[in-house]
């Protein structure tokens, strides 16, 4: 066999031939003779010359330890390079045994952190509600309550909720517009069911009487001449209807005569009767306006009066006194019945009106005093609405006007 000369070094691979296979080739000139047994691979032993590392050292990904093999090994001591038998990617991501207890020391290190703050934030949050559960029922009277829990109080309390519940105030435009309408119909009623013509005779002074109630700002024989008088009967009229249903309104109005409900207007009546205190009577009034109308809202709060409602006794009583007031001067032209019942309409819309203004946490008022500058001959056909309190029942400096009151003049001659 012709020997084969190696390239330009030795143990150089030769292109498209395996390193090993080159190896072997450049080994020797002469093939070694067959052994009719076969060999038996001898075991790899580490080269200790080349000083490789110890087995448990890490090592990169894919790095190979130097090995040699006695059928592998050529007359000049050249070696080849194989990968490690035992070598493999897994040794190098492996986590060590201490590293595996420190994870696990950090992990029980965070946890009890995490327990003991929940613990104490549970704690404090306990202890911020106790004052204020142990001053609920005081056992030493007021005193014992500590300033702090007085100045502090909790939000989400009952009574706290409750005031935040209570109806808002209505606003100054809807009650001056809704006495505004019951005078345009007050006026329109007058013009429509009744006549100026000359009647005989004179007025039922009893029927006057039974309608001049209070302190009517007309006495019963005036008022009586001006009916009488067709003139001055229009005028006379008018007054005798708003009169009638306002002074029956008013908070200091007899339960007997009063258009508000009749627990209301009893308990009004109890209290006028007692003491005024100006420095602490007026907001406790506010608060109970507030709350009593905000419980009965759902008997009296309707637009219409049903009929088991306690309070058509009362409206009944002062349609009959009024109807015998009017009679006399009603047109017969037009339906009596319809007359009755529209007057009526009038009765009740004054009854809501004033469960609506006691529905307010401020004070208003009616006032039928003339003013100054009216002059002489001047009467107040229907009265002026004041407020007298704001709406935490503190009261003003001055009444506050929100409708004017409604003027006659030019009577002098027949007053």
């Amino acid at each position: 066999m012709t020997n084969l000369a190696p390239p330009t070094g030795v143990g150089s691979p030769i292109a498209g031939v395996n390193p090993t296979v080159s190896a072997g080739i450049s080994g020797s000139t002469t093939e070694a003779p067959q052994s009719s047994t076969p060999s038996i691979p001898k075991t790899q032993t580490p080269d200790t010359s080349n000083s490789a590392p110890p087995p448990n050292s890490s090592k990169p990904p894919g790095s190979t330890v130097q090995t040699t093999s006695a059928a592998n090994q050529n007359s000049n001591g050249t070696t080849t390079s194989k990968p490690a038998a035992g070598s493999s990617q897994h040794d190098s991501k492996s986590i060590s045994p201490g590293a595996a207890a420190g994870i696990g020391i950090g992990c029980a290190i965070a946890g009890a952190l995490i327990v003991a703050v929940i613990a104490a934030l549970l704690f404090r949050r306990r202890r911020r509600r106790a004052p204020a559960r142990s001053d609920v029922i005081p056992l030493k009277g007021f005193a014992s309550v500590e300033k702090s829990s007085v100045a502090s109080p909790d939000l989400s309390s009952p009574g706290r909720m409750i005031e935040q519940s209570l109806p808002q105030p209505a606003e100054d435009q809807a009650l001056g517009g809704e006495l505004s309408k019951l005078r345009t119909a007050i006026k329109n009623h007058v013009q429509s069911y009744y006549h100026t013509n000359s009647v005989r005779g004179s007025v039922d002074q009893v029927a006057l009487g039974s309608i001049a109630t209070g302190n009517m700002p007309l006495i019963a024989s005036t008022l009586g001449s001006l009916l009488s008088n067709p003139v001055t009967r229009m005028t006379a009229m008018r007054f005798c209807i708003s009169w009638t249903v306002i002074s029956r309104i008013e908070q200091n109005c007899e339960p007997s005569q009063s258009f508000l409900p009749p627990e209301i207007a009893s308990c009004l009546f109890s209290i006028n009767s007692t003491r005024d205190d100006p420095g602490t009577k007026p907001g406790f009034m506010s608060k109970w306006r507030s709350f009593t109308s905000a419980l009965l809202q759902d008997r009296y709060g309707s637009t219409n009066l049903t009929p088991s409602d306690p309070r058509n006794k009362n409206l009944s009583e002062a349609l009959r006194a009024l109807d015998a007031v009017l009679r006399p001067f009603a047109d017969e032209q037009r339906d009596d019945r319809d007359r009755l019942q529209k007057l009526e309409e009038i009765l009740k819309r004054h009854a809501r009106l004033g469960f609506s203004l006691f529905s307010q946490p401020s004070l208003w008022d009616f006032d039928w005093n003339t003013p100054p500058s009216a002059g002489r001959g001047t009467i107040v056909i229907s009265p002026a609405l004041i407020q007298v309190t704001d709406d935490n029942g503190r009261r003003l400096p001055r009444p506050r006007i929100l409708e004017e009151p409604e003027l006659a003049r030019g009577l002098e001659s027949y007053l």
